[in-house]
């Protein structure tokens, strides 16, 4: 066993070398033939460098293999890769080819993606599939379980791959320390096999990024991209264990943690932008509205926004990055290590990563998700977006809810099939969607709803359910009485998330209005064209201003710094996340307060204030240069004629 992993290390070392000699022929051959990237504004480099050079990868890696192969035939034997290492070979010169070509004269979009669907289906067909385990039913091993799955991991990972590709060493770097942690849960769940492969791709990428790392003087580009992601999703499913889903798919995507989020970031992000263009472009403006296409290139991937966070720094950015996938690597490793406790370990680390993550989408896909949200059209109306969120929102709570139900009283219920299980959901299910629909449940504006609207939602519920029973109890007398606990359960659980579901768009506006006032207000201080707003009074007008700003969210240029008022009581208060300071004499006594606010105009929200008062307010105001303004909800006659 010594002896053998000496030999694989050895394959390491023959593909480090490989590598560190054809890294710079590539470079050469890729210059001379005019497959280099130069500086535009989307790309990060300063200077021409050579794409391709991937193609070193490529052939340090096989040839490493190669000569394993040569001189010890008998590592193969212990190796997972080796009964598909042909179908591997014929994907990945597929692959290479497309991605070469692309290198030099530029591939569509659509056909690179057919490409990755028919090297994904040969790898299928060779063996390499991603397949539910034993427990979950012999149904996880049918071929239309487990071919759309398996295409939908190849394509998501090698597209990853190639998305993440744009900082020197980056792509390289995430690549090693992916096949590293992948590497080290197969020594793990199977002692008695042999990494041969993983370390000859750890070899063959360490000597490219040699030449890769910040100045990169060459670039991986799609061909050597797109076989680095077809590799790593390869090395994830031929090390995985069927009897062992948790530890065998969520290692390895843990390890693939980072440009995977960055691809589902991407993929939500150009996915929003699009169907904004399109509903901002009308008929007339013809082919403008395919200028936000779901494949556009964009400056928003996280390795972008950590560049910018570095203040431009590359090495710095890619050290981070390379720590967030360490991170992600450390908690899978923790898991393994645990019994019990390893869903625990994993909600808690996918849940902090998350944070992470969404802390860092504030300002790009969650902006844009508030423009589509704020549309005047998508607050009411039979075909608005809220409506289809709200259709699919119930469909997956009911069943969420149904299937833990299910799981809660399996011991107390008969054991039926798929269809029966389908049946029954069914007959839960639409009554109650009849009974929403009666009530008008999804052309109600929600951000708008009274305590009326929730009690009609809960009477559906409650009506929909007692049809479904009576239902049962007449065709199956005794499996109703059995089931009755899970009925009650059912019809008092569910209006919870429906309602949670129907409040979330204006909570989440809220959210977003307060992070972009945050934002405002600490953008305000070194820009004077932003307004420092203090309004004087916490009443309905008040309410009206912040619910108007919440509204348009996008669209606001003012900071809300926080309210005066002379109810001495509610000082120290809360109004819609603005702090309530008290009245104006607290703010003429503490300078400090007012040097901290520096507000630059005062909006008078009291619909009813003494003359005196707004005298003293109108002196202040003028001593110190702030704008005076009112605020007020006012009914005017209009004339007729």
């Amino acid at each position: 066993m010594i002896e053998q992993l000496w030999q694989c290390v050895a394959v390491g070392v023959a593909a480090l070398l490989l590598s560190l000699a054809l890294t710079p022929v590539a470079r050469g051959f890729m210059r001379r033939i005019g497959a280099v990237d130069k500086p535009d504004p989307r790309r990060v480099n300063r200077v021409p460098v050579p794409r391709g050079g991937g193609l070193a990868v490529v052939a340090a890696f096989f040839g490493a293999l190669g000569l394993a192969w040569w001189l010890w035939p008998g590592l193969f034997e212990r190796s997972a890769f080796a009964p598909i290492l042909p179908w591997f070979a014929a994907a990945s010169a597929l692959l290479v080819a497309v991605g070469a070509v692309d290198d030099r004269f530029g591939v569509p979009p659509l056909l690179k993606l057919g490409a990755q669907i028919a090297a994904a289906s040969i790898l299928c067909w060779g063996g390499a599939r991603l397949t539910l385990p034993v427990a979950w039913g012999a149904w996880g091993a049918e071929p239309w379980v487990y071919v759309p799955l398996t295409l939908c991991w190849y394509i998501g990972v090698v597209n990853a791959f190639n998305l993440i590709d744009g900082l020197d060493g980056l792509s390289s770097g995430l690549a090693i320390l992916a096949t590293v942690g992948m590497a080290g849960t197969f020594l793990i769940v199977a002692p008695g096999m042999l990494p041969l492969v993983s370390v000859a791709f750890v070899g063959a990428l360490l000597g490219f990024l040699r030449y890769n790392y910040n100045p990169a003087s060459v670039f991986l580009g799609d061909s050597g991209s797109l076989f680095v992601g077809l590799t790593l999703a390869t090395l994830a499913l031929v090390s995985r264990r069927g009897d062992a889903f948790l530890i065998s798919v969520g290692v390895p995507v843990l390890c693939l943690g980072v440009p995977l989020i960055d691809t589902c970031l991407a993929i939500l992000r150009r996915t929003l932008r699009y169907v904004l263009r399109r509903l901002d472009t009308s008929p007339a403006d013809g082919e403008a509205g395919g200028a936000g296409a779901v494949m556009t290139a964009d400056r928003e991937h996280m390795h972008h926004r950590m560049l910018a966070l570095a203040r431009g720094n590359q090495r710095r950015a890619v050290w981070f990055l390379y720590g967030l996938a360490v991170a992600l690597m450390l908690i899978g490793f923790v898991a393994l290590t645990l019994r019990e406790a390893k869903a625990t370990v994993f909600i808690i680390g996918f849940g902090a990563f998350a944070f992470v993550i969404v802390r860092a989408m504030t300002n790009v896909e969650l902006w844009d998700a508030g423009r589509l949200l704020a549309r005047p059209g998508a607050r009411c109306g039979h075909r608005s977006i809220t409506v289809i969120l709200y259709v699919l929102g119930d469909l997956v709570s009911m069943a969420a809810l149904y299937a833990a139900l299910l799981w809660l009283f399996w011991d107390v219920l008969p054991h039926f099939g798929a269809d029966l299980f389908v049946s029954f959901f069914l007959a839960y299910t639409v009554p109650v969607a009849l009974a929403l629909v009666a009530v008008r449940a999804y052309t109600r504006i929600w951000g708008r709803s009274t305590r009326k609207d929730s009690f009609l939602v809960v009477a559906a519920v409650a009506a929909g359910s007692l049809v479904s029973h009576l239902a049962l109890a007449y065709w199956a007398p005794e499996l109703a009485r059995r089931m009755v606990r899970l009925h009650v359960l059912w019809a008092a659980l569910l209006p919870t998330p429906l309602l949670l579901l129907r409040l979330a768009k204006t909570a989440f506006l809220q959210w977003l209005a307060a992070s972009e006032n945050a934002r405002l207000c600490r953008r305000s201080l070194t820009d004077a064209s932003i307004p420092r707003i203090l309004f004087y009074g916490a009443g309905v007008s008040l309410r009206a201003y912040v619910t108007l700003y919440e509204v348009n969210v996008t669209r606001n240029h003012v900071a809300l710094i926080g309210v005066l008022d002379d109810n001495p009581g509610l000082r120290g208060r809360v109004f819609r996340d603005l702090p309530i300071l008290g009245p104006l004499e607290d703010l003429e006594r503490d300078p400090r307060l007012f040097a901290r606010l520096r507000p630059t105009q005062i909006i008078v929200t009291t619909p009813s204030i003494p003359p005196g008062r707004l005298a003293d307010i109108r002196a202040f105001c003028k001593a110190r240069g702030i704008a005076l303004l009112r605020s007020a909800i006012e009914q005017t006659p209009i004339p007729l004629a």
